[in-house]
C-alpha cells in the first residue's frame, strides 16, 4: 500500500469512479480484510531537498528488501539564511519559507533529474527480513549485487510510472504571484 492508494480507495468505497489521472490503486479489498496484494513493490520519494539539510531521496522495496537513493543537496543552508535575514532586517520566516518563481524551476528539475540520469550520491540496501531496523547497509556487499541490480532496475520502472508520460504540472503558488501573502 502507498499513500497514493488512499484517495482511489476512498472513492471506490463511496461508489465514485476515480479520475484517470490518479496513479493510486483501489485497495478496499485490504481495508475489508482481504489478503490480495495490489503491489509487488512500494515506491516512495521525498522530492523537496531543503535548506535544512534534507536530501532528495527515493526508495523501492518489497517484503524482503529495501533500496534507497539519495541525491546531492546543494541548497543554501538555513543557518546562513537566518544569519543574513537578521543582518539585513528581513523577517526570518519570510527568508526561510517564502517561495518564489525560480523555486518552481528547481522543483521541476528535482522531478526530471533522476529520469535524466542524475546519479545518487549515496545508496542503501537493506535485507528487511534479517534487518528490520535497517542497521546494516548492504549496498557494497558483493554477495547482494544481484539483488541491488534488480532493485535498481525496479526503481527505474517505478519512477517512470510515477512520473507518467507527460511533463509534470507544477502549480504556481508563489509569493511572486501573490506578493501580499493573499494565498
Amino acid at each position: 500500500m502507498q499513500t497514493i492508494d488512499i484517495a482511489p480507495t476512498m472513492l471506490e468505497m463511496a461508489g465514485i469512479k476515480k479520475p484517470s489521472s490518479f496513479q493510486g490503486k483501489d485497495i478496499s479489498n485490504l481495508a475489508n480484510g482481504g489478503k490480495k496484494e495490489v503491489r509487488d513493490y512500494v515506491f516512495t520519494e521525498n522530492l523537496w531537498s531543503t535548506h535544512f539539510g534534507n536530501p532528495r531521496c527515493e526508495s523501492v522495496q518489497n517484503k524482503e528488501w529495501k533500496y534507497i537513493r539519495y541525491y546531492k543537496n546543494n541548497n543554501f543552508s538555513a543557518t546562513k539564511e537566518i544569519k543574513y535575514a537578521k543582518e539585513l532586517g528581513i523577517p526570518v520566516n519570510e527568508m526561510l519559507y517564502n517561495m518564489h518563481d525560480p523555486g518552481i524551476a528547481v522543483y521541476r528539475d528535482y522531478i526530471d533529474a533522476p529520469l535524466n540520469n542524475e546519479e545518487p550520491v549515496y545508496e542503501e540496501l537493506y535485507h528487511l527480513k534479517k534487518d528490520p531496523a535497517e542497521l546494516h547497509n548492504l549496498v557494497n556487499n558483493q554477495e547482494h549485487a544481484e539483488v541491488l541490480n534488480t532493485l535498481r532496475a525496479q526503481w527505474k520502472i517505478e519512477i517512470t510510472q510515477a512520473r507518467g508520460t507527460r511533463k509534470a504540472e507544477v502549480f504556481r503558488y508563489t509569493n511572486d504571484l501573490y506578493p501580499k501573502g493573499k494565498h
